[in-house]
């Protein structure tokens, strides 16, 4: 009888924990007065609300520890750990204004939403009013604002080349992944998404292999956008400037249903005139007409649209689709200046025979769907991928003097290469407990790719009825096997493990032939290569909390970069295939709030050892391939400071500090010997040296002071330095970026609803080396970053 007893006592207290508890309150500034539309969001669940025009808000929640998110406009954002046990719990939120206390940062960094300052990782989160402040409307923006960040600009605004913590590459596969809302852009040329309409830009520094996967080898940059809510809301955005800059966005948002079924669309035009103007002096076989053309011009029109269901409180499900077009007619897609020092003395020039053009459409579709249980959560992501690129009258002048390259399709030159697609799966399963003991994250990655590289379905143009033609197809597939536990012991300190287990199958298709009048010989015959990958990536990490607003951690996490197969039919005995890159980081941190959250400052030290180095080696008579040709290390530190020392002023300050260098690594070349005429191999062991594109140092600098102007407008003044340290191009060491230092300035008036701003890029107009080239003993090329820029912005939220 008591056993019946108390199992009808167990029953019914599980029943009563289950059923959904009533948390209500009032959200207040400091004078007590009431503020209405603040966002309540209860992190990993559905559930949220807004408060009332008193205040006031209720939500239900079942039994245990939730935590909160309230946010408004002109307010520093609080995050609030609550315990639901009694039947209704009832707080009271006050809000500081945003000019007296920096916001409490929620970030999604281990797939899971946490405060940024309890996660034993370095990350970065830029918010949308820190991308406004910054002006950032892309990834380069960020050079100098993130630590041993840099961005090198490749001529065309959606492909370039990432660097974090001298970690970076110029291939297919990139070294810094990049997600945006939980899709991996797999290829280069998948990137250069406009930030437009984004609530949030992380940046995880250092490999993250255990949940992220491959091309995690030097970080993670996660974009994610805004989701529609249960609040209507709307925005315009107008940019003009010199260049004949135009950037326009529009975007709106709604509840089609409270509670249950949102809806959200945006949209964007972009266009900026080159700064370049062309001289057909000295170039091969120029074309009439082409002489003091502007080069650099190039458009860009984006589109999100969402669709987001709460059929319950159990399950959530969200379609996402995004589309980008950018196009040229004056391209500099792949164009360069011949060195250097040419390229310094005549900053605003390019030398071409002629002018080309490009396209590059983008198309990404995803559906995430969620299941949250009383212990635990599902999620599958499944994503779409289309990347489409054409180009024509490319002249590579000066790798290639008066040749010219266009795309090629089925007899069909400067039209659309076939696309590039890619399908990937995800599942993961992830704890969701209410205590803080046990915390874990599982799942499964898929993906399948079938890919065109551009630089290798090319069509040379020999002359008018003669092409050379290079076709390769890549078909890539991969699945992998993570997990991730978080345990906390002794009150203070927790512990991460994490694994991951990666499986790769490559095949590569390709052949080479000639075109003449339309009859087609082959020069390579159709070959086909396939090789395996896999990797283990390991994680480790201990945290320990010293108070409630101090952390120290240490961790060792590994990085992977997937093996591939040579584009071009290799002689025998010189290997087809290439294997992976692997990078061990050693890292320890801490993180701070100070003075009721008027400083904020987060410490990181790092040690990186990076193995396999896959690069273009000689094996004699003019025969290269990419190979595993070394290691590398990188060493350093980075500190990140904000301040609010006087309401209304803001301070922040960024260093990176970083020591890099070759490791055991020695090209080889092949040099046309003029009295045999064959080919010498000579050695070149760059030891020693350090890691291209990798500067010794970043540094931002920003102050603002914001004060009230008139009504209810306030105005904002804002000046920023950033300093890029000395680096190289090239790998041999022998083409110097000198170190530059970029000063900007913002103007601001706002109310909240309109927003007027005026800013300026590069006042000092300092012209500095924006790309060389990554390998000096195939050339020099080199192209200059783009003179002063200034403008105006007008936003208007509704």
């Amino acid at each position: 009888m008591k056993k019946i007893i108390m199992l009808t006592l167990w029953v019914g207290l599980s029943a009563q924990l289950c059923i959904a508890q009533t948390v209500s309150g009032t959200i207040t500034n400091p004078a007590k007065q009431p503020i209405t539309d603040a966002n309540i969001t209860v992190l990993n669940s559905t559930r949220g609300t807004i408060s009332k025009q008193d205040g006031t808000f209720s939500l239900q929640l079942i039994a245990g520890k939730h935590t909160l998110q309230i946010s408004e406009i002109g307010y520093a954002t609080k995050v609030l750990e609550i315990m639901v046990i009694d039947n209704e719990l009832t707080i009271d939120v006050i809000l500081e204004p945003a000019t007296t206390q920096i916001d409490e940062v929620v970030v999604t960094a281990l797939k899971r939403e946490q405060r940024l300052q309890d996660i034993p990782i370095a990350v970065t989160s830029l918010n949308p009013t820190r991308l406004q402040e910054t002006r950032s409307w892309d990834v380069d923006e960020l050079t100098g604002i993130i630590p041993n960040y840099s961005a090198t600009q490749l001529g065309v605004g959606f492909q370039g080349l990432q660097s974090i913590r001298g970690i970076q590459v110029f291939s297919e596969n990139p070294a810094i992944a990049t997600y945006i809302d939980g899709v991996n852009s797999l290829d280069i040329a998948a990137g250069g998404i406009q930030f437009m309409d984004v609530e949030r830009v992380e940046v995880l520094r250092g490999p993250q292999g255990t949940l992220y996967g491959r091309n995690a080898l030097g970080g993670v940059i996660n974009i994610i956008t805004k989701k529609p809510t249960n609040k209507q809301s709307g925005f315009f955005e107008s940019s003009l400037g010199n260049l004949g800059l135009q950037r326009h966005g529009l975007g709106f948002k709604t509840p089609l249903i409270d509670d249950t079924l949102f809806f959200g669309i945006a949209a964007q035009y972009q266009y900026r005139d080159g700064f370049l103007t062309n001289s057909t002096e000295g170039t091969a076989d120029p074309v009439i007409g082409q002489d003091g053309r502007r080069v650099g011009d190039e458009s860009s029109i984006y589109g999100n649209v969402f669709l987001k269901w709460l059929p319950n409180d159990r399950w959530d499900a969200t379609l996402n689709l995004k589309t980008q077009i950018d196009q040229s007619d004056a391209s500099t897609f792949f164009v360069s200046v011949q060195d250097e020092q040419v390229a310094l003395d005549n900053p605003d020039s390019i030398f071409l025979g002629r002018v080309g053009e490009h396209q590059r459409n983008l198309f990404n579709a995803s559906a995430a769907v969620n299941y949250r249980a009383n212990a635990f959560k599902l999620s599958s992501i499944s994503a779409y991928q289309r990347v489409g690129l054409r180009f024509n009258d490319l002249d590579f002048l000066p790798q290639f003097p008066g040749q010219v390259f266009a795309s090629y399709n089925d007899g069909q030159v400067g039209v659309m290469n076939n696309p590039q697609e890619v399908f990937s799966q995800e599942f993961r399963i992830s704890s969701e407990d209410k205590n803080d003991t046990l915390n874990y994250t599982a799942g499964t990655f898929y993906f399948n790719q079938t890919n065109y590289e551009p630089s290798t379905n090319t069509a040379r143009i020999v002359d008018e009825t003669t092409l050379d033609i290079f076709s390769q197809i890549g078909k890539n597939e991969g699945i992998a096997l993570f997990g991730e536990v978080n345990y906390a012991f002794a009150k203070a300190f927790t512990a991460t493990a994490g694994l991951r287990y990666e499986y790769e199958n490559r095949k590569l298709i390709f052949s080479r032939f000639e075109s003449v009048d339309g009859i087609v010989n082959f020069i390579d015959n159709r070959t086909e290569l396939s090789g395996n990958y896999d990797a283990l990536l390991p994680k480790f990490a201990l945290g320990y909390q010293i108070s409630n607003n101090q952390n120290a951690y240490a961790s060792y996490t590994r990085g992977f970069r997937a093996g591939g197969i040579n584009g071009n039919l290799l002689p025998e005995g010189v290997s087809q295939t290439f294997d992976p890159e692997y990078s061990n980081n050693f890292e320890i941190g801490y993180k701070s709030n100070w003075f009721n959250n008027k400083l904020q400052a987060n410490l990181a030290a790092f040690h990186i050892d990076w193995k396999d180095l896959q690069f273009f080696n000689s094996f004699g008579n003019f025969v290269f391939a990419r190979t595993n040709v070394g290691d590398a290390r990188s060493t350093g530190i980075e500190l990140e400071t904000i301040a609010i020392p006087l309401k209304g002023l803001q301070l922040e300050a960024n260093l990176g500090i970083n020591d890099t260098e070759y490791k055991d690594f020695v090209l080889s070349r092949d040099i046309l010997n003029e009295t045999t005429g064959m080919a010498d191999t000579i050695t070149d062991d760059v030891s020693g040296n350090t890691l291209s594109n990798a500067p010794e140092h970043t540094f931002f600098f920003a102050g603002q002071y914001q004060f009230p102007a008139f009504k209810d407008y306030a105005l904002t003044i804002r000046g920023e330095f950033r300093n890029i340290g000395d680096a190289f191009s090239d790998i041999q060491n022998d083409l110097e970026i000198e170190s530059y230092s970029l000063l900007n300035t913002l103007v601001t008036l706002s109310n909240g609803k309109y927003t007027l701003s005026a800013w300026v890029r590069n006042i000092a107009d300092e012209r500095y080396i924006a790309f060389g080239a990554p390998d000096t003993s195939f050339g020099r090329s080199t192209r200059i970053a783009e003179p002063r820029t200034f403008g105006t912005t007008l936003n208007i939220k509704f």
